[in-house]
């Protein structure tokens, strides 16, 4: 971010100044541990910490000023700003420096795909463009302004990720960012305890487009009918993207190798190799060519670079082990997700057993129950792993309803919590491909680590 006197900052946040001193600010960061000089440390509340405490830790590596939202018990050697909220202070502050961004911001939401999308968005711009991204799943309130201020005013593009789980947070985000493009991936069954159904996460993903005007282009899943009557009202270009007739972009003959995925498109675009897993790769691919074109780069040239695109850690990333093969799609999970997972565990090749380790969906609320048991009636009636683990409180719906279905008794266990179902590992058998699927809070990745820890002549079958 380009430089900011602390008294032209007190004054776009409406601030009362602690302190007479008027430094330059060049970087806002919340951790101390992160803190350059020069930095403005914003004083976060947490549920579980207080910026406030850490004052003498952010002046002694480096801050200039802070952001706080009430006033210190103690004097600080540094000069504060007092604002109602420190968090929205920082959102607005963001939305500043935004401003004076020369190149095109571009914003991913939705259900499923965000990160793989803004990688794949990403390789498709990069070797035209100069550009950044946001780092891992920074998509809330806090995560998109520490995206913005470092980002160099002067690059070409930044892609930005941007998340939800009860409504008005996607409004207030694109309102910070103001895109210039739109992507919307999909609307599935997520955070249902606060977006209530798939209904409420259309309407809340929708609100993208309150903060891009009618020169944006807007990129959306046009599978989704409802979406597209969610977006309707938007004034600017409109790009539609999916498995069905109608679409600008249509993904047709997919194809699943350990390698990644290959595809059709149609308009003359030709083949599509991207080095990611999945069906449901190839539509978010479609999202980032359809980026591509709006930046104006040729088909053929966004084709080549898409080759070169890097998948997130732990969505559904394939690595061997000892003869284990493990697709680890330990991130998150809900049911599109997990159905998504479940589908490219079958399309890949084994030469053992296809093991499908799920765990518990979190944050669908009253649906919870009914969500875990479709996905039982689909490993059994539809993907039919030749072995199914299921692990945590809410995963032992999937597990009853597999039984329910006919998925064979023998094949089905259930395991309270990551640790205990660890013990798997002994059953193992060179050859076998095991997918790891859950919500983050279940801690999967011990399934790996134990994967990993397993003696290589271990062959109990």
């Amino acid at each position: 971010m380009k430089p900011l006197q602390l008294s032209e900052i007190r004054r776009i946040l409406n601030a009362r100044a602690i302190g007479a001193a008027d430094p330059s600010i060049g970087s806002v960061g919340t951790d101390t541990r992160k803190m350059q000089r020069g930095c403005l440390f914003v004083a976060i509340r947490g549920d579980k910490f207080d910026g406030l405490n850490f004052l003498p830790q952010a002046q002694a590596n480096g801050a200039a000023a802070a952001l706080v939202d009430r006033e210190p018990e103690h004097p600080v050697g540094i000069p504060l700003l007092l604002v109602p909220s420190a968090r929205a202070a920082m959102g607005q502050l963001a939305a500043h420096v935004r401003k004076s961004f020369r190149g095109k911001i571009i914003a991913v939401a939705g259900s499923n795909g965000k990160t793989s999308t803004k990688r794949l968005i990403d390789a498709a711009l990069r070797r035209n463009f100069r550009g950044s991204i946001s780092p891992k799943s920074f998509n809330n309130d806090i995560g998109v302004p520490l995206t913005i201020f470092p980002a160099d005013s002067e690059q070409d593009y930044l892609v930005l990720e941007l998340g939800t789980n009860h409504p008005g947070e996607i409004k207030g985000l694109t309102n910070i960012c103001r895109p210039d493009i739109g992507v919307i991936t999909n609307c599935t069954a997520e955070h249902l305890e606060g977006l209530r159904d798939i209904a409420g996460v259309r309407a809340e993903n929708a609100t993208l487009i309150d903060g891009m005007s009618a020169a944006g282009v807007l990129i959306v899943n046009g599978d989704d009918q409802d979406l597209l009557k969610a977006v309707s009202r938007f004034e600017g270009t409109r790009i539609c993207f999916g498995f069905l007739s109608g679409n600008d972009l249509i993904a047709r003959n997919i194809s699943c190798t350990d390698d990644g995925t290959s595809f059709d498109v149609n308009g003359g675009v030709g083949r599509v190799f991207i080095p990611m897993l999945g069906k449901h790769s190839a539509t978010n691919a479609l999202a980032a060519i359809a980026v591509g074109r709006a930046m104006e780069i040729p088909d053929e040239q966004i084709v080549a670079s898409l080759r070169s695109a890097k998948s997130p850690e732990m969505r559904l990333e394939l690595t061997e082990i000892g003869g284990i093969r493990v697709l680890n799609d330990a991130y998150n999970a809900n049911p599109a997700s997990m159905q998504a997972a479940l589908e490219t565990l079958l399309a890949l090749p084994a030469r053992g057993q296809r093991i499908a380790v799920l765990g518990d969906m979190r944050e669908l609320g009253k649906a919870s129950e009914d969500c875990h048991r479709n996905i039982g009636r689909l490993a059994a009636r539809k993907f039919r792993p030749d072995r199914l683990i299921c692990v945590g409180p809410e995963a032992r719906n999937i597990a009853a309803e597999a039984i329910h279905a006919g998925f064979p008794i023998a094949n089905v266990e259930h395991f309270p919590n990551a640790t205990s179902a660890s013990i798997i590992v002994e059953r193992l058998s060179d050859g076998d491909l095991v997918l790891l699927k859950a919500s983050r809070a279940i801690g999967l990745e011990s399934v790996a680590e134990a994967i990993t820890a397993r003696p290589t002549t271990a062959s109990v079958a």
